[in-house]
């Protein structure tokens, strides 16, 4: 089956195929994904091609055949379909203001039960909601609803791309909520916005701003903008929380595993040896003849295969 044809595919019918085959006594426990220390889980974002509705009963069921136990959750796929389709489509700057608006006051007005249901519904199939990669606007009360939010998760970090000037308003609201903030930023050598998280200098720019910060960085992205991904791993390893596992050719290309330029084998062999606790989370967004749960699939056998 093609990605571009996955969502043919019923839901329920890939729901219940893939939990089957988890045994009965597994089901509610937490599933154990770590492979000689070096920490994996899902980054959500993975499967953002697919239509939204269900779009989490596709997530789960590929975590539990998979056999990952921790993800982070991309804020797309538990806000409102129609409301995600509206900003997708928006076509000029006002009616992406308008639609970020409304989204923006949605996430405002829901209730946090709605967040807390979305916990319990991963934990039930034994996976930990470790992160939330939010998209928030740049409002305090935006902002700090995403705590909130996060919380209402049960993650530990909220992932930002966010610029270093939304960096300094966060600081203090993630000591107050006591959590911890992942920078994820934009990796390129060249930037051209000044405020923008790009450089390996800005990110150490950004993690001082806070004892709660810590840097989330997507490695394939890194060397498709010219990084030195491994490099940057051992330089600043002590306040990575989280690396987002893709690989890319230097020309900015989406690979499967191993076929690209990202040292995705060397850098889990290095954290793997030197005991660091910074988590591997898939991020699988190629071309492919497969469905997207096949990829995921893939790409933890090849690194349960590098680890040994």
């Amino acid at each position: 089956m093609s990605y571009a044809n996955q969502a043919m595919y019923s839901r329920r019918q890939f729901g219940r195929v893939a939990l089957a085959a988890v045994p009965l006594p597994m089901m509610g426990a937490k599933i154990e994904s770590s492979i000689h220390g070096v920490q994996f889980g899902l980054q959500s974002y993975s499967f953002n091609a697919l239509p939204l509705e269900g779009i989490l009963d596709v997530v789960i069921a590929s975590m539990v055949d998979t056999g990952l136990g921790e993800c982070e959750i991309w804020s797309p796929l538990i806000e409102p379909p129609e409301l995600v389709r509206q900003v997708r489509a928006a076509q000029d700057a006002g009616h992406r203001a308008q639609a970020h608006a409304e989204l923006g006051q949605w996430r405002l007005s829901v209730s946090l039960e709605h967040f807390r249901n979305i916990r319990r519904k991963f934990e039930d199939a034994g996976i930990e909601i470790t992160a939330f990669s939010a998209s928030p606007g740049s409002s305090d009360e935006e902002l700090n609803r995403t705590f909130e939010i996060t919380r209402a998760l049960g993650a530990k970090i909220v992932t930002l791309a966010s610029p270093l000037s939304i960096a300094r308003r966060v600081a203090p609201m993630a000591e107050r909520h006591d959590l911890l903030v992942g920078l994820q930023g934009i990796p390129t050598m060249h930037p051209t916005d000044p405020d923008q998280i790009a450089k390996p200098e800005n990110y150490e720019e950004g993690v001082a701003l806070s004892k709660n910060f810590r840097i989330t960085i997507d490695v394939g992205d890194a060397v498709g903008e010219g990084y030195d991904a491994l490099k940057f791993v051992q330089d600043h390893h002590a306040r990575i929380f989280q690396l987002f596992l893709k690989d890319r050719t230097k020309a900015g290309v989406s690979v499967p595993w191993g076929e690209g330029d990202t040292p995705i084998a060397a850098i889990l062999k290095l954290i793997r040896d030197r005991k660091w606790p910074i988590r591997g989370y898939i991020d699988n967004d190629y071309k492919s003849p497969h469905t997207r749960a096949e990829d995921v699939k893939s790409s933890f056998a090849y690194a349960k295969r590098v680890l040994g």
